[in-house]
């Protein structure tokens, strides 16, 4: 089989999960290869990172070609897929550029800073013919393909309720601070309460409305309470903060009701609580997320695999679902239709 060709575009925190995924990939021969990686920050090709979800080591990258200047290394390295991995006010400019340059695109979410952002990045893809998936690594984690499951074969009865929660110190780590400028990360409702926005979706499709209230303290929507509504009377609630304590682990987790169990995930165990029977720990597929989102795309550029979980299409109504969270936090939790 074809090997895919990957660059890596920026590295800093989040790319080093990224890093970790291409070693996984290799380690399962998949047909992707890592072969060059750019920033404009030299240093960071040398020094460690700490962030919410644990510090990061200075790595070895001595495999790899490394820039300071993206173009160059597309006109040298001639990839076929380019991750991005940059500032979310950089997703859309540097995803258009590339798929101009001939490249497919994956990128980090948030797909972008709007829906007028996103919308014009799909039309490029479809201008180029270039593929562009978007991050939305939580469609591939077995504690949420789980519910999925678990809604799909109707094995727990009809959802009666849930709470979704992800939680973290204000990141500090990022370039020139962008993190605490709400213009340019869109706050934690669109950095990081976004991939339960996603999950929302995901798991129970098109909500009827949604409401939400939020506040900060460092930068805007620094906290966030969502809620959303459907026809059959199902209520969904997602909390998401960037105000924990710095000495605070992030956290992500939920806790579903059904009509015959409840399940509840603790950002490390799904547990099974039935309403008659034991508790019990599900048995789940160590999470490779990550790698597995890479592989996705990498089949899809080669023709293996029609696997849509995170169509570009898809990554751009969760973004507009943040902007209608966003207009009912403007007007007080006003409940917004959809």
């Amino acid at each position: 089989m074809k090997r895919v060709k990957v660059c890596l575009l920026g590295f800093g925190g989040i790319a080093r999960s990224h890093l970790k995924a291409y070693h996984k990939l290799t380690e399962r021969n998949a047909p992707v290869d890592l072969v060059a990686i750019c920033d404009i920050d030299p240093s960071q090709f040398t020094k460690g990172v700490s962030m919410n979800l644990g510090g990061s080591g200075a790595e070895s990258l001595e495999a790899y070609h490394l820039y300071t200047d993206a173009e160059e290394m597309i006109r040298n390295e001639q990839p076929d897929v380019v991750d991005i991995c940059l500032p979310s006010f950089l997703h859309c400019e540097y995803a258009i550029k590339m798929m101009k340059m001939g490249c497919n695109v994956l990128s980090e979410k948030p797909m972008a800073l709007s829906s007028a952002q996103c919308a014009e990045m799909i039309s490029v893809a479809k201008e180029t013919g270039k593929y562009l998936m978007v991050g939305q690594c939580l469609r591939f984690e077995p504690a949420y393909n789980f519910l999925k499951d678990r809604l799909s074969d109707g094995s727990f009865g009809p959802i009666h309720y849930a709470h979704f929660d992800r939680l973290s110190a204000l990141p500090l780590w990022g370039f020139e601070q962008w993190f605490r400028d709400s213009e340019r990360s869109g706050g934690c409702i669109l950095d990081m309460h976004i991939h339960d926005v996603d999950m929302v979706r995901y798991l129970f499709g098109e909500p009827k409305s949604v409401s939400a209230v939020t506040t900060g303290y460092e930068c805007q929507w620094q906290v966030v309470n969502s809620r959303f509504e459907y026809e059959n009377g199902t209520l969904i609630v997602a909390d998401g903060s960037w105000d924990e304590a710095r000495s605070s682990k992030f956290y992500a987790g939920y806790r579903v009701r059904f009509a015959d169990a409840e399940v509840f995930y603790d950002d490390s165990t799904v547990t099974v609580r039935p309403n008659d029977g034991e508790e019990y720990v599900a048995d789940l597929p160590k999470s490779t997320r990550m790698a597995d989102e890479i592989e996705c795309l990498a089949l899809t550029v080669l023709g293996v695999s029609t696997d849509q979980r995170i169509s570009a299409t898809e990554a751009a109504k969760t973004v507009a679902l943040v902007e209608k969270l966003r207009e009912s936090a403007a007007h007080n939790g006003t409940p917004i239709r959809i």
